[in-house]
C-alpha cells in the first residue's frame, strides 16, 4: 500500500493532484497495488476536482485501488452518493477514518489476488500438452 500524506499548508488542486501522482509513479515505479490518500483537516484548499481526478484512467494506472480519508464527514457523504452512479476504472472509495480506509484497500487488495490467481489457474487448465 502506499500512502500519501499530503500537508495542511498546502492547496490540493487537481494540478497539484496530477503534480503528486507523477512524483508517486516515479519514486515506486514498481508500485502495483494500492494508493491511500490522507488529507488533514487544516489543509488550506482543496479542490473537489482532486478527487475526480483520482478517478480517471490517468491516474488509475498501475493502481488496483484507491481510497481517501478527508476530513469532514459531508465531503465523505456527498461524494459516496455521486459516485454511486459514476464507473471508476478502479474501486475509489472517500473515507473518514482511515483505519476503515486501510481494511477497505487491503480487501480490495485481496481481491484482486484472488483473481489474478483464479486466472492464472484458468490458463494452466486450458493449456493441452501435445506429444
Amino acid at each position: 500500500m502506499c500512502a500519501v500524506v499530503h500537508h495542511g499548508n498546502h492547496l490540493l488542486d487537481e494540478n497539484a493532484a496530477r503534480r503528486i501522482e507523477e512524483e508517486r509513479k516515479a519514486i515506486c515505479p514498481e508500485h502495483s497495488g494500492t494508493v491511500l490518500h490522507v488529507i488533514p483537516a487544516d489543509i488550506e484548499v482543496f479542490d473537489q476536482e482532486v478527487l475526480s481526478f483520482w478517478m480517471t484512467k490517468e491516474a488509475s494506472e498501475g493502481v488496483v485501488a484507491r481510497a481517501a480519508v478527508v476530513p469532514s464527514g459531508i465531503t465523505a457523504l456527498r461524494h459516496r452518493i455521486r459516485w454511486m452512479f459514476f464507473s471508476s476504472e478502479v474501486p475509489f472509495r472517500v473515507f473518514r477514518n482511515s483505519q476503515v480506509a486501510k481494511g477497505w484497500l487491503i480487501d480490495c487488495w485481496l481481491q484482486h489476488q484472488e483473481t489474478q490467481s483464479a486466472y492464472a489457474e484458468v490458463q494452466l487448465s486450458s493449456e493441452l500438452v501435445l506429444d
